[in-house]
């Protein structure tokens, strides 16, 4: 009864998988989610036609299992399938089918997800649940895998000096030390530091600064700073260009604007211990420390998701080790974490 619906039911199956293969990708809010549904429902409807079975059961089956394939993604994809369609009892076969998908795609393609590969290819560091395995049982602590160079902001600084520094790094966070013992005292964010360099009413001369009344004055209210959080981004050269040569021999006040209680983390902490609290607390940045609470180095997502490729691999961990030591020295290693 059915079967003359049946090269209807193919070619608009892939007539959709030559369009997506072709739209994929560029600038149109089109997306693959619903496509690969009608996808897989079409196949699907197209296979129960050909064997003689139910066509309605075998198109929810198959557009479960085209999206499962490419996506990967077996419980929510089941939830949202039986819950869409109000076919709970349908709960096992779909689950068995997005698993069945799930299997027969990670050994076709021997690669993970569509939006797994997306991430991979626009080097977006996302970070697994659970560290890996290997650094459970390594001594990789997060004096080794920090990153090294901080540039390092003190409370009182000159605006020209802070200009030349935006210029010059492109880091979201930087750290702020105190000027005379080089503690952490705190940490800002990029765009709060030039959201104040476009508020040139906020800069006080070297005599002001030691005037904590006129200090207290020129504070910018968090609405006001706020506000000038919504102006766009200005690339590296174009920073700080509307500001006079008096305004960039002024001085500028971070102590009101800082964060005052960044996270951190001992040098001898343990690599894996560093990585669970990036990714439970989903932090930007992470500083390493020493017993005198000195910023060392920082550790990003960029750092951690080097964890992942390494994985057990002990030979690159002992390379990790030896280039660690190496750049800090034994002795001084020694003093500085035991």
């Amino acid at each position: 009864m059915y079967w003359k619906y049946f090269p209807l039911t193919i070619q608009a199956g892939l007539v959709n998988v030559v369009i997506l293969c072709f739209s994929f990708g560029i600038s149109v809010s089109a997306g693959i989610f619903i496509p690969l549904l009608f996808i897989g429902a079409c196949l699907g409807r197209g296979f129960a036609l050909a064997i003689g079975l139910d066509p309605r059961t075998y198109a929810i089956v198959g557009a479960a299992a085209c999206l499962g394939g490419v996506v990967r993604v077996l419980i929510s994809l089941t939830v949202i399938v039986t819950s869409t369609t109000s076919l709970g009892f349908f709960i096992t076969p779909i689950m068995l089918t997005t698993l069945m998908a799930q299997m027969v795609g990670n050994k076709v393609s021997g690669r993970p997800g569509i939006y797994d590969v997306i991430l991979q290819l626009r080097d977006v560091p996302f970070l697994e649940e659970e560290p890996p395995e290997g650094l459970r049982h390594t001594n990789l602590r997060a004096r080794n895998i920090m990153k090294t160079g901080l540039v390092k902001l003190t409370t009182h600084l000159r605006v020209g000096e802070l200009v030349g520094v935006l210029r010059a790094h492109s880091f979201s966070d930087f750290p702020v030390v105190d000027k005379q013992e080089g503690t952490l005292v705190g940490s800002i964010s990029r765009v709060d530091l030039i959201a104040l360099l476009n508020w040139p009413g906020v800069f006080v001369s070297d005599q002001e600064g030691s005037d904590d009344d006129s200090v207290t004055d020129l504070i910018l209210s968090f609405s006001d700073l706020d506000k000038a959080r919504q102006v766009p981004l200005p690339g590296k050269e174009d920073i700080g260009k509307h500001l006079s040569l008096e305004d960039e021999d002024k001085y500028l006040h971070l102590s009101p604007y800082i964060n005052i209680a960044p996270h951190t983390i001992r040098g001898h902490g343990a690599a894996n211990r560093a990585y669970e609290m990036f990714r439970c607390l989903g932090l930007r940045s992470l500083y390493v420390i020493d017993k005198s609470s000195h910023p060392l180095g920082v550790i990003t997502r960029h750092e951690l998701i080097l964890l992942e490729e390494i994985g057990g691999d002990h030979h690159k961990i002992e390379k990790i080790l030896k280039q660690s030591c190496a750049y800090m020295g034994k002795s001084a290693m020694t003093n500085q974490f035991e």
